[in-house]
């Protein structure tokens, strides 16, 4: 059985997550565009239910602020993998006579 996540765990990861948004919102400006005015954010993590579940409850245990509504923004890594190319210099003697 898993521990229970400290709320450094969980705050650190809500910033984590937050960073990672405002990284994609730079990216993908029209993301705007789907959340309604005044949205409070709940960032979730899609391969961390437990995080998702101590975080609900924290939002949930929250007040909204007038005319808000809570809106989940769930985030996935996506790994992609660059192949970095290298050069090697050797001092080698003349190939040509």
């Amino acid at each position: 059985m898993e521990d229970k996540l400290s709320p450094v765990e969980i705050a650190d990861k809500i910033i984590e997550l937050s960073e990672q948004f405002n990284q994609y919102v730079f990216e993908h400006p029209d993301i705007l565009d789907n959340l309604p005015d005044r949205a409070v954010l709940v960032f979730l993590d899609a391969n961390d239910q437990p995080f998702n579940e101590a975080y609900a409850a924290i939002a949930l245990q929250s007040p909204l602020p007038t005319d808000s509504e809570r809106v989940y923004v769930q985030l996935r890594r996506r790994v992609q993998i660059v192949e970095q190319v290298n050069w090697e210099a050797e001092i080698v003697p003349a190939p040509f006579p």
